[in-house]
């Protein structure tokens, strides 16, 4: 027992003096930025963590440092990366909120942001039955936060194997809990039916003690959830306490690290050991002879390669929304490793538009209806994705991406690049856009246009003029994540109708390589104008140049864009006819859109800058349920029409 406690005893001083040597850092200037120290609570790490196993994970929050070295050890790693030094554990990219370590550690700044990860990742720890446990650190005032619930639930229906410990230390910044939460913590876990104990500021050894029993009915598949009870005695950040001298001495009354030191009955054990770790915390802070790797992992996504043949040679239905699905069908059947998430997914109902229509039927194992929150299934996909699985998540309307957006923003587009480019997220995000049902103002919008601009995600949008198995192939390959974009409208094109006059007069040529499809009705030979084009917008595209060549005979230009992000101006140049307007149409409004973008980029060429320029887009506004109003609000060929002859 004396072994344990001066081993706790050790590391929990060690990483104080690490935390107190920081602030020293700041307060030098030679440290900028921020950082959120642990000191009080180092104890919730060390206990916790000397219970794990050295490849489970632990995921952490802002004030993650004691959490880091606890399990990882990497003191220099943790300096230099705070330092900002290219050989931190992150490269200098992650600081200190955003750590990464051999994929046993993730950290992130967004209070609660990381649950749904957690949930993710427990999930995938679950399919391969590897007795893997995932740790979440999460503070008392993630309860504030609606991430939180969404994951709570979703660990209780799933029955995942997670330990979530709630460090209690009773205030947020500045604010104390008590005044922004209306219930006890262990009350509100009660409702989603998840055992939860309380610690009542322990020391390390008590921890680990009154833990071991816990996370082991965690790693058994029943989740865990440990409240500790944590006296913060350092500020928010740097310095910015504003409790009272007062309030701050009682705090320190109940420090753990004095508490365990007094279970150490030889006083000349306590000395070595203070000895031994200020010499060790004085050679890991001679910083400049200290050296680390941090070696990036060798990334292979050739292994992620899915090859489809054309679903078409097996397809036997009418529509564009049903090839998708057979697709489905051909991808679950060739890899078990994809995995389909989403609200009223399985049968009988399959999806609000069918798209995974009989999949849950055939393919039980690899299809999951999920709860109502599309925050936490997109999040929850990242989990997957790291350890290997290629879930493809169905958001039920693109309108609802608004849901996910922090998720997508400050999670997926920069895991690869805030965890030193050593994990990889090939994940699918699909969903339909648009209007033309009738489904009125929060149904029926085109919301693109808010990801394009947005590092780190991949962006298609699917058309029945492309072959979608090459938009997946592509997809599942990708370091970053992927939102694929499907129109509600076009789930109805008839296929055979590309053997009709229409579509057989069009000169169509596929770029695979760079997701274009060009058409002409010159053979690209005396086409009079440009028309750029994506998605829902394709047809009401082919529409009016059919219709304007057979009342005029002049013939347009189409190139039909089947990604987004990133945009391969250079190919769309190529591809841009010799005379004539560029007209660039989407569903969308037409402010700060894809039109605005092309547009700029083209006349920042001096080959483009004498051309003339037009955006086509839907009206401005909100976009009624009336069948009527709708139509006269929506893009279509009639609008093209009118604004390309000025008739409007």
């Amino acid at each position: 027992m004396q072994n344990k406690i001066e081993s706790l005893y050790k590391e929990t001083l060690k990483i104080r003096l690490f935390e107190e040597n920081l602030i020293k850092l700041f307060s030098d200037g030679k440290i900028t930025g921020t950082t959120h120290t642990c000191i009080g609570q180092e104890s919730n790490a060390v206990g916790i963590a000397s219970l794990l196993k050295k490849d489970d994970c632990i995921l952490s929050n802002h004030r993650c440092h004691g959490h880091f070295l606890a399990h990882t050890n990497q003191y220099v790693g943790l300096l230099k990366e705070i330092l900002g030094e290219e050989d931190g554990v992150c490269s200098g990219i992650g600081g200190s909120q955003h750590l990464f370590y051999q994929k046993i550690f993730y950290s992130n700044g967004i209070l609660g942001g990381n649950m749904p990860m957690a949930t993710g990742l427990s999930f995938a720890n679950k399919m391969k039955k590897n007795n893997k446990l995932v740790c979440l650190f999460i503070g008392d005032g993630s309860f504030g936060e609606g991430n939180i619930y969404e994951s709570l639930n979703f660990i209780s229906v799933f029955k995942l194997p997670i330990l979530i410990v709630v460090e209690d230390n009773g205030i947020a910044q500045t604010t104390e809990t008590k005044n922004t939460i209306a219930n006890k913590i262990e009350k509100i876990t009660a409702s989603f039916k998840i055992e939860t104990s309380i610690l009542n500021y322990p020391d390390a050894y008590d921890i680990y003690t009154k833990s071991k029993k816990i996370i082991n009915k965690a790693r058994k598949g029943y989740a865990q959830i440990i409240v500790i009870k944590s006296a913060r005695i350092g500020p928010h950040s740097k310095g910015d306490d504003t409790r009272s001298i007062k309030q701050l001495n009682l705090i320190k009354k109940k420090d753990p690290l004095i508490k365990i030191k007094k279970k150490i009955k030889s006083k000349e054990k306590i000395k070595k050991i203070n000895l031994d770790v200020i010499n060790e915390i004085n050679k890991i802070f001679n910083f400049k002879s200290q050296s680390y790797s941090n070696r990036k992992v060798s990334l292979q996504n050739k292994k992620n390669l899915i090859l489809i043949d054309n679903p078409l040679k097996t397809f036997d239905g009418k529509r564009f929304g049903e090839l998708i699905n057979h697709f489905f069908h051909i991808i679950a059947k060739k890899n078990k490793k994809i995995l389909f998430f989403g609200e009223d997914i399985v049968d009988p109902y399959g999806g609000a538009f069918k798209i995974t229509k009989n999949l849950k039927n055939l393919y039980k194992n690899q299809v999951f209806s999920t709860p109502i929150s599309e925050s936490t299934i997109v999040g929850m996909s990242s989990g997957l994705a790291i350890e290997g699985y290629r879930p493809i998540v169905e958001i039920m309307f693109g309108d609802f991406l608004s849901l996910a957006f922090d998720q997508i923003l400050n999670n997926l587009s920069k895991f690869y690049y805030m965890y030193n480019q050593s994990i990889t997220l090939p994940l699918i995000i699909r969903t339909p856009m648009g209007g033309g049902r009738g489904y009125g103002p929060t149904h029926s919008q085109s919301l693109e246009k808010f990801f394009y601009g947005m590092h780190g995600i991949n962006i298609y949008s699917l058309n029945p003029f492309f072959p979608l198995e090459k938009i997946y192939e592509e997809a599942f390959q990708n370091i970053n994540p992927n939102l694929i974009i499907e129109n509600k409208i076009q789930y109805n094109f008839i296929l055979d109708d590309l053997n009709n006059s229409k579509y057989k007069s069009l000169n169509t040529k596929n770029d695979i390589k760079n997701f274009i499809t060009n058409m002409s009705l010159s053979n690209y030979e005396d086409d009079c104008r440009t028309i750029i084009c994506h998605g829902g917008a394709s047809s009401a595209v082919i529409n009016f140049a059919y219709d304007d060549f057979i009342e005029t005979e002049n013939s347009s230009r189409i190139i039909i864009l089947s990604k987004l992000n990133t945009l391969n101006i250079e190919e769309i140049k190529k591809n841009i006819s010799d005379k004539g307007p560029i007209i660039i149409t989407e569903e969308s409004y037409k402010s700060f859109g894809l039109g605005s973008e092309i547009i700029t980029t083209l006349i920042e060429d001096e080959k483009f800058k004498g051309r003339n320029y037009m955006r086509i887009s839907s009206k401005e506004g909100v976009i009624p349920s009336s069948k009527s109003k709708e139509e006269d609000f929506l893009l279509s060929a009639k609008t093209i029409n009118k604004k390309v002859y000025n008739n409007d």
